[in-house]
C-alpha cells in the first residue's frame, strides 16, 4: 500500500472533471473487452502475454472505478500496477500525470503526459492537456506545435486558432495570425472583433490597403452598423487622412444624424483639427445632455480637468461650476458624483464641507459604497459630530451587518451622546456579528467598551468578564489594560494582577499620564509610598506652575487627589496640599467626599 498522503476534496473534484472531459471528448477510449479495443497501443499491446493483457485491462478498469469513487490513493496505486506491467499505456500515463502533477511533481507529469501523445499521435486531448499546461507556464514555444497539430486535427475548432492567434502574435508572426484569423471566420463569420484585429496586424505590417479593405468589407457585410463605418473614419483620422476621415463622418451623419458616438468622433475631428470652439461648444453640449451615457460623460470631464488644470485658479473655478451645474442636473449620477469627490480631494483640500455633501450623497444612493461609508465615518468621528455619525452608523449596521466597525462607532456616538443603554447594545449587537475573520483587534475594542460601559452600570463581574474576552482577543490593549487595572484597584481586589496589567500598559505608551497614574495609584494602595511617588511625580511634576499644570487635559481632580494622596503618605505635607487644592479648583467626577477633609487636617484620609 502506498503511503501518498491523500489529496484534498477540491482536488479530486477537479480530477473527477477532467475525467468527464476525457469521456464526453470521446477519449481517452474506456477500456471494455467488448468493444475489441486494447488498453494499450498496439505495440506495448502486442508484447504482453494474454494473462497481463487480462490483468491489465481489469487494473485499469478497477483504477477507474475508484477514481470515480473518489478512492484516490486506491486508484493511483492500482495505476501504478498498471505502469509496472506495461510503461506504454497512454491511458495509463495520462491518468499517473494528473496524480504527479498534483503532487507537485511537473516534470515527471510532462513526461508521462507526453509519453501518452507519442504513443497515441491522433489522440487530441493528450495535446490539448500539453497545449495548456504550457500556455499556462508563458511557454508559447513549447505550446506552438502542440496547437498546430490541434488545428490540423480538430479543423472545426475555432477556440484552437484564437490561441494560434495569441502565440503568432506574441512571436511577431503576423502573416501566420491573419490567416488563423481567416479560418475563424470561415467558422464563425464576419465578426468585428476578428476584422478588427486583422486591421490591426495589417497595419503593424504596413499594408495600409488591406487594412482598411478589413474594415470596407466588414461594413459591407453589416451595412446598417454605423459604429463600424465609423471605425474607419476614426482610424482615418488617426491616419492624418483628415478630408477622408470627415466625409465618412457625413456619411454617418446622413444615415443616423442623432448617433451619439459621431457626436464623439466629431469632438476628436475638431480637436485634431484646432477648431476650438467647435470642440468646446459640442463638449459642453455632450455634457448637459441628459441622454450621454455615464461613462462618457466623465470621460469628457476627465478631459476638461486636465485641461482647466493646467491654467490658474480659474480653471480649478470653471471645473467646480460645471460640476455643481451637472450636479443639480443629474442628482442621481453615481459615476458623476464620484468624479466630483475625486475632484474636490485632489484640487480643493480646504473645502471638506463640499467634499462630505457629496459622499452623504454617494452613500444615500449607493448604501453599498464602502469606500464612501468608512470615510463619512472618520470624518464624523475626528470632527465629534456624533448626531451625524450616529446617523451613518445606523445606517451602515443595516447594509454591512458583518463590519464590526459600523457597531463600534454606532456605539461611541451614543455613549457619546449619554445614550448609554442604546451604545451597550450597539455594542453586544457587533460582537453577535463577529466570526473567525473578523479583525481581532476590532473585536477586542468592542469588548473593551463594553467592558467600560458595564462598570459605569454597577456590574461590575460583566465587565471583568468582557475585559478578559478583550484580552484573550488582544492581549496589548492599552485602554483596556489601563482600565481593567484602575477598577480593580478601586475594589482593592487582586492587585498583583492589577499592578501587572498596569505595567504593561506603561510599558507600551510609558508617556501616558493616565496610564502612569493608574500605576502610581496601584503601588500606593499596595503601600509602595515612594515606588508611586517616582511615578507620580511625571504625572505631575512638582517644580510645575499650578497653570501649567491645570492646563494639561490628561491631568483631572482625581489625579490631582492622587498626587496629593501620594504626597501625603511620603510624608511631602506641603505638596500634598497643594495638589489637594488644585484637585478641588479642577473638579470633575470621582473626587471623593473626604478631600475637605483632608486639606483641614494637613493629612490622608483614606474615604
Amino acid at each position: 500500500m502506498s503511503i501518498i498522503k491523500k489529496p484534498t476534496y477540491q482536488f479530486f473534484s477537479f480530477i473527477i472533471a477532467t475525467v468527464m472531459m476525457v469521456v464526453s471528448c470521446g477519449s481517452p477510449k474506456k477500456v471494455a473487452k467488448e468493444e475489441k479495443e486494447s488498453v494499450a497501443a498496439p505495440s506495448a499491446w502486442s508484447s504482453l502475454s494474454l494473462n497481463d493483457q487480462r490483468r491489465l485491462n481489469y487494473l485499469f478498469q478497477e483504477a477507474s472505478k475508484q477514481k470515480m469513487l473518489e478512492h484516490h490513493v486506491e486508484a493511483f496505486d492500482l495505476l501504478q500496477h498498471c505502469y509496472a506491467i506495461s510503461p506504454d499505456v497512454p491511458e495509463v500515463l495520462y491518468d499517473l500525470a494528473i496524480y504527479r502533477f498534483y503532487f507537485n511533481q511537473d516534470s515527471l507529469a510532462l513526461s508521462l503526459l507526453q509519453r501518452a501523445s507519442i504513443l497515441d499521435p491522433k489522440n487530441t486531448f493528450y495535446k490539448e492537456a500539453l497545449a495548456t499546461y504550457y500556455t499556462n507556464h508563458q511557454n508559447n514555444e513549447q505550446a506552438l506545435p502542440y496547437y498546430e497539430d490541434l488545428a490540423a486535427l480538430l479543423p472545426r475548432r475555432s477556440d484552437i486558432q484564437a490561441q494560434l492567434v495569441n502565440i503568432y502574435r506574441s512571436t511577431d508572426r503576423l502573416e501566420d495570425a491573419i490567416r488563423a484569423l481567416d479560418r475563424i471566420e470561415v467558422l464563425e463569420g464576419k465578426l468585428a472583433s476578428v476584422s478588427y484585429q486583422k486591421f490591426n496586424f495589417y497595419r503593424q505590417l504596413g499594408q495600409e490597403k488591406k487594412a482598411f479593405a478589413e474594415l470596407e468589407s466588414l461594413c459591407k457585410e453589416y451595412p446598417h452598423e454605423m459604429s463600424y463605418r465609423l471605425a474607419i473614419g476614426n482610424q482615418l483620422l488617426e491616419a492624418n487622412r483628415v478630408n477622408e476621415a470627415l466625409k465618412v463622418y457625413e456619411q454617418v451623419r446622413r444615415a443616423e444624424p442623432d448617433n451619439p458616438a459621431l457626436q464623439l468622433s466629431m469632438l476628436q475631428y475638431y480637436r485634431y483639427t484646432e477648431q476650438d470652439t467647435l470642440f468646446s461648444t459640442l463638449r459642453d453640449s455632450l455634457l448637459y445632455q441628459p441622454r450621454t451615457a455615464s461613462d462618457v460623460r466623465v470621460a469628457l470631464l476627465r478631459d476638461l480637468i486636465a485641461e482647466e488644470m493646467k491654467t490658474d485658479s480659474l480653471g480649478r473655478e470653471h471645473v467646480a461650476a460645471t460640476f455643481d451645474s451637472l450636479t443639480t442636473l443629474l442628482p442621481k449620477d453615481l459615476d458623476l458624483l464620484q468624479l466630483k469627490a475625486a475632484f474636490l480631494a485632489t484640487y480643493d483640500h480646504d473645502n471638506d464641507s463640499d467634499f462630505v455633501a457629496v459622499m452623504d450623497r454617494v452613500n444615500e444612493l449607493e448604501p453599498a459604497n464602502t469606500q464612501a461609508l468608512f470615510y463619512l465615518i472618520q470624518y464624523y468621528g475626528e470632527h465629534k459630530a456624533f448626531e451625524h455619525l450616529e446617523d451613518i452608523c445606523r445606517r451602515a449596521v443595516i447594509t454591512h451587518p458583518e463590519e464590526l466597525i459600523c457597531h463600534f462607532y454606532l456605539g461611541v456616538a451614543l455613549y457619546q451622546q449619554d445614550k448609554k443603554v442604546e451604545a451597550m447594545k450597539a455594542f453586544q449587537d457587533g460582537l453577535v456579528q463577529k466570526t473567525d475573520e473578523s479583525r481581532p483587534a476590532m473585536v477586542a475594542d468592542l469588548y473593551s467598551i463594553l467592558g467600560d460601559l458595564y462598570h459605569e452600570m454597577n456590574r461590575e463581574e460583566e465587565a471583568y468578564a468582557a475585559y478578559d474576552s478583550c484580552l484573550t482577543y488582544q492581549s496589548d490593549n492599552v485602554s483596556c489594560l489601563n482600565n481593567y487595572a484602575y477598577y480593580l484597584s478601586l475594589e482593592e481586589r487582586e492587585l498583583d494582577k492589577a499592578e501587572e496589567m498596569s505595567y504593561r500598559s506603561i510599558r507600551l505608551q510609558p508617556n501616558n499620564k493616565t496610564f502612569l497614574d493608574t500605576y502610581a495609584w496601584i503601588l500606593f494602595m499596595k503601600e509602595r509610598y515612594s515606588e508611586a511617588q517616582h511615578y507620580m511625580d511625571r504625572v505631575c511634576p512638582p517644580d510645575s506652575a499650578d497653570s501649567v499644570l491645570l492646563a494639561d487635559e490628561a491631568i483631572s481632580g482625581v489625579v490631582f487627589e492622587h498626587a496629593g494622596d501620594i504626597a501625603a503618605c511620603n510624608g511631602l505635607t506641603d505638596q500634598a496640599l497643594r495638589f489637594w487644592a488644585l484637585a478641588q479648583q479642577a473638579g470633575g467626577e470621582g473626587l471623593t467626599a473626604v478631600l475637605p477633609k483632608k486639606i483641614k487636617l494637613k493629612k490622608y484620609i483614606k474615604n
